[in-house]
């Protein structure tokens, strides 16, 4: 993997300190391997060979080390940053091959390590070496001679444990193509380290296959594989720094690669350079053999596997699986040169050169499976595929063609009888009205979390059956479209599931009116089919929701498109929360005046913060707890399950010690469950009449039997059998995630936030609970960096409006 850290000034010294005094390899002495200079630009200022400390010290200062003299065109400044620690590491795996096999296997392993290295370095020379230059008051990218960088390799990790990698701190001095020398663009280097750590295991597995025919296991997330035949438990044994640093990360309650290099630095201990290489390799070759990991071990690591070069069929069949549905624009609607080099590194099992590799990805975006788009975000060069392209093209063309559809029409008098059953604002008013009037084949209606989409829906439904139109509901999860149901009284079901009936019976009834509610979570993909069965139909698409609220999973940003491109219905009004300030907050945040949202929510005493995640977490539940005597309806929002398992097991020991609960408990998939345990179902099940976001309460527990008997929200008693039970389908019902909270009115919420959170998940989160929503961290977490993400997606439409 490769992690990159901003340099602070005077941090040279950590580096220098941590290699050897001596220029003997490291396996015959106590030491690390001195220092080296790398990098295309080195040779510029005349340096090579082993890095001196004064050297080093006058480069990151932005001196020419032979002057003296500064030339950096920026003047020192006290928040310059003088370099990047550009961090290579090795698999575990290879780490402990390196540390315990016979001198010369690991010194294979140390070269084929220093290859992969520099290979991976020179991707990231020609990507992110770039010079920024103002021109005409525009920034402007220019390509420059390369970066200037003094490479370190490692052998251990500071909790002793065989951990080769190499600290590449890259000066942040390039000379641009006018000849002078100022900083490189940061941005860029960040933006391409996940592919230069994708190519720098690429390339490790092919120079270790090639040179000791090592075995792999499959690939895992990351572009990365182990060395088949070293366990798991092994790879745990001698991953103590991991854990500390995992420790810390827990403990701040954060998850991002950003918090790890924040946490390997807070729990950096000193080296102990006093242990000699004997030692340390007598004390890991114990710990291996106690493990199973001994000499015979060792030894049938090697000459297991020979290369396998792609074959002209196989390249053939991966590049269309890329351009297929599933593949690069699977999730995303557009894709760069560096997500299709990824592709090729998860799909080379024994690896590949850097070279080997970025020429495939070239020639793959030079063929037919790739559309060029024109520059996105940093300049860098957007691809889509063409049935991507067709696709949301195809959408938005047959949404035009129906403007004149005269479909969905009811009678005035039809529709002020609606109206007039109802007590609507203005706005909401005039949404039923439109809805029912313009008989558009295609209508959007966006509108605020609380502005009443759902109570307008209804409205609209009653003037729509009086005109004996069909209307069917529809949404992403079925608890959407039970609530979709409920508060309209439309009969609702999934997407999947209406798209699935469609296809049994040829269709969709003739004119029937489709209400797709959540559609901002709706794929292009799934909302093109959907309003092509719509079209043949003869009927309309309704489309509701908002889309700066959660996004969708798939290639999204449709119903942003439509809206732009159609002309949307809007409630603006926002009457869920009690307090104008709340409302103006969530307005705010909405549109990503993040500063301005939170000093309003710090302000009024919503944002609570505390020393650590566990004294964050216990903060949360006692104000939870506080509600819930009131009123058992408040709710705890977290990011992931781990994070709402531990709220919802801190919240039963609330529940406990106030006698909540009784009876023994049922142990099923790893929770607990007593008489009075509030509880969710998490999979949809008609047979049981469960659906998955469905709230219950437990009311009795038959332990021969392995069941629970639960009363549901709306007053129905469910019987939930062993096998719903021990498939992990029944979870505790107290905290939530955003998904499963969106669409949810409570008294409360208390929102636990980190360092992935962002703006649509922090606006669902604290826009559930009418009275108060509270925001938890961890002090000095940075609140505004993470709710200044978006994660809205867009079409690929939309990237070659930008580029023209």
């Amino acid at each position: 993997m490769v992690s990159i850290g901003k340099l602070a000034p005077s941090q040279e010294r950590y580096y220098l300190d941590a290699v050897a005094q001596g220029r003997e390899d490291y396996y015959l002495g106590a030491g690390e391997a001195p220092g080296q200079w790398i990098g295309s630009a080195a040779s510029d200022l005349g340096l090579s060979g082993e890095v001196h400390a004064h050297v080093l010290a006058l480069i990151l200062d932005g001196h020419d080390p032979t002057t003296d003299e500064r030339i950096s065109q920026k003047q020192r400044a006290a928040d310059r940053v003088p370099g990047f620690d550009v961090t290579f590491s090795a698999p575990k795996s290879v780490s402990l091959l390196h540390a315990l096999a016979a001198p010369e296997v690991a010194r294979e392993v140390r070269d084929a390590h220093d290859q992969a290295m520099r290979a991976a370095l020179g991707y990231l020379e020609s990507e992110a070496a770039l010079a920024r230059r103002r021109t005409n008051g525009r920034i402007e990218r220019h390509d420059t001679s390369g970066f200037v960088a003094a490479a370190f390799r490692h052998r251990t990790s500071r909790a002793g444990d065989p951990a080769l990698h190499t600290h590449v701190l890259v000066a942040n001095l390039v000379k641009g193509p006018d000849g002078n020398w100022g900083a490189f663009d940061a941005a860029q280097l960040y933006a391409h380290a996940k592919t230069a750590g994708y190519l720098y295991q690429a390339h490790l597995r092919w120079e270790l296959t090639r040179r000791l025919g090592v075995e792999w296991t499959a690939m895992r997330r990351g572009g990365t594989a182990d060395i088949e035949g070293i366990s798991r438990d092994v790879i745990r044994a001698f991953s103590r720094r991991r854990a500390q640093i995992e420790a810390r990360m827990h403990e701040r309650g954060e998850h991002s690669s950003r918090a790890a290099a924040t946490a390997t630095l807070d729990t950096r201990p000193s080296k102990d350079h006093a242990t000699s290489t004997d030692d340390l390799r007598t004390e890991w070759r114990e710990r291996a053999n106690s493990l199973g990991l001994d000499a015979v071990a060792l030894d049938a690591l090697t000459h297991q596997r020979q290369l396998h070069q792609l074959g002209p069929d196989e390249i053939t069949a991966h590049s269309t699986e890329f351009a297929s549905p599933e593949g690069l624009t699977h999730n995303d609607s557009t894709f760069a040169r560096r997500d299709v080099i990824q592709a090729w590194c998860d799909h080379l099992p024994t690896g590949a050169t850097v070279a080997e590799i970025e020429r495939l990805a070239s020639r793959f975006i030079t063929t037919e499976h790739a559309l060029a788009l024109g520059p996105g975000r940093l300049g860098e060069d957007r691809f889509t595929t063409a049935e991507m392209l067709d696709t949301e093209e195809r959408l938005i063309n047959s949404a035009l063609s129906r403007r004149d559809a005269n479909v969905g029409i009811s009678q005035a008098g039809q529709i002020d009888r609606a109206i007039a059953g109802r007590t609507l604002r203005p706005e909401q008013e005039a949404a039923v009205r439109e809805l029912t009037t313009s008989g558009h084949g295609v209508d959007v209606l966006i509108g605020k979390a609380g502005s009443g989409k759902t109570y307008t829906l209804g409205a609209a439904r009653e003037a729509w059956q009086a005109n004996g139109q069909r209307v069917i509901g529809c949404s992403t999860a079925a608890r959407a479209a039970a609530v979709l149901q409920d508060e309209t009284g439309i009969q609702s079901q999934t997407i999947v599931r209406l798209l699935g009936g469609a296809d049994e019976a040829g269709g969709l009834p003739q004119g029937a009116i489709v209400v797709v509610d959540e559609a901002g979570m709706v794929g292009t993909r799934t909302l093109a089919r959907l309003l092509d069965l719509v079209a043949e139909a003869d009927g309309k698409a309704v489309l509701v929701g908002d889309y700066r609220q959660l996004p969708e999973i798939e290639a999204g940003g449709a119903l942003r498109a439509l809206a732009d491109t159609l002309g949307p219905i809007t409630l603006d009004q926002n009457r869920r929360q009690t307090k104008p300030w709340e409302r103006d907050a969530l307005d705010h945040l909405r549109h990503g005046d993040v500063e301005e949202a939170l000093a309003l929510y710090e302000e009024h005493d919503r944002i609570v913060t505390a020393p650590d995640a566990d004294s964050v977490r216990d903060r949360l539940v006692d104000d939870w707890w506080k509600a819930w005597e009131d009123d058992c309806s408040s709710l705890m929002i977290a990011a992931r399950r781990s994070d709402v398992d531990d709220l919802n097991q801190r919240a039963r020991e609330r529940l406990d010690e106030a006698g909540q609960l009784t009876g023994e408990p049922l142990i099923a998939a790893g929770r607990a469950f007593r008489v009075g345990d509030h509880i969710l179902a998490a999979r949809n099940d008609r047979r049981l009449g469960l659906m998955n976001g469905l709230r219950a309460t437990v009311t009795e527990v038959d332990h021969p039997g392995r069941t629970l008997t639960i009363m549901t929200n709306d007053q129905r008693n469910v019987r939930v059998p062993s096998r719903y039970l021990d498939a992990g389908h029944i979870a505790h019902g107290y905290a939530s995630t955003a998904h499963k909270a969106q669409g949810i009115t409570a008294p409360c919420a208390y929102v636990l936030g980190d360092d992935v959170s962002y703006r649509e998940w922090a606006y669902v989160g604290l826009s559930r609970g009418r009275t108060e929503n509270r925001l938890y961290s961890v002090e000095d977490a940075e609140l505004s960096v993470a709710l200044g993400r978006s994660k809205a997606k867009t079409l690929a439409t939309s990237v070659i409006g930008r580029s023209r």
